[in-house]
């Protein structure tokens, strides 16, 4: 009985921790889409509060004052470069490493490991001097380079570790039917770490959709701006700010995001909890 009953009481205490957490990642969503219902006085005033009445007059006002499209083209090519290049790039690396017999294939890994170590800011300015060398600033690959670069690290590391969970036996056996081995690695390989390349790229999208510092100092013009730099044109003198006009830029640009991450949620859960990625 009383083990029975510290059983409940257990599990009360998991469901009890695990509601207040998911609480606290629904308090901005919350917040961010009552104060987008807002007027400018209780949004400024009462910012958790919940509206007084529904001002949906915010939306096309946040729509007019940026060219929210652009916006989204934009940022969107951006994300979109970048994550093909990256896992193209990341998941021929990974299949290298762990499968092909090359010398020094731990030293390489570790090369991307220390990739993972040094921030961003650190090399903001070589970057700089790199995209200007190259000629390429003022356009789109001047982030999606960056961009794939600063990601590759992660995604060879953890697609690694799901090439390595796949027996060999698999390629012999495709070998003894015939295929070479671009065959057997676009048509077997790559299908087997499904999982490793959408969380890959949903943590890319994420990140990339979000990025702020090396946009700041790579996309040249209005027409190069991504979403992130657009939303500093809300934030007037003298802190006037309508911060209602502000919840709803920041909820319309956040849609793609979160429909993304609605559709891809599964394929995450499958490769951050399945034994395969783990291994």
């Amino acid at each position: 009985m009383k083990k029975k009953m510290g059983i409940k009481f257990g599990r009360g205490v998991r469901d009890t921790i695990l509601i207040i957490f998911g609480l606290m990642f629904l308090l901005p969503l919350y917040w961010m889409f009552s104060l987008s219902l807002k007027d400018a006085v209780q949004a400024a005033g009462e910012p958790w509060a919940i509206p007084n009445a529904i001002h949906m007059e915010n939306y096309p006002a946040a729509w007019a004052r940026i060219d929210i499209p652009v916006l989204l083209k934009n940022s969107f090519v951006y994300t979109a470069g970048s994550l093909v290049l990256c896992l193209a790039v990341s998941v021929m690396v990974a299949y290298a490493i762990t499968r092909m017999r090359m010398k020094h294939a731990n030293l390489v890994r570790m090369y991307f490991t220390m990739g993972m170590l040094i921030p961003v800011s650190v090399l903001m300015i070589p970057v700089y001097r790199l995209v200007m060398t190259l000629g390429i600033k003022g356009t789109a690959w001047s982030l999606i380079l960056p961009y794939a670069a600063f990601a590759m690290a992660s995604a060879i590391l953890m697609i690694c570790a799901f090439f390595r969970s796949i027996p060999v036996e698999m390629e012999e056996a495709a070998a003894i039917d015939g295929c070479s081995v671009y065959r057997t690695f676009v048509s077997i390989m790559v299908p087997m770490v499904k999982p490793a390349l959408v969380t890959q790229g949903m943590l890319m999208y994420i990140n990339n959709w979000n990025e702020y510092a090396l946009a700041s100092i790579l996309a040249m013009g209005k027409e190069m701006r991504p979403i992130p730099l657009a939303l500093d044109l809300f934030f007037g003198q003298f802190d006037l700010t309508n911060w209602g006009e502000v919840g709803a830029a920041v909820a319309i640009t956040s849609l793609p995001v979160i429909v993304v991450f609605m559709l891809c949620n599964k394929q995450i859960e499958q490769a951050m909890t399945g034994s395969s990625g783990l291994k």
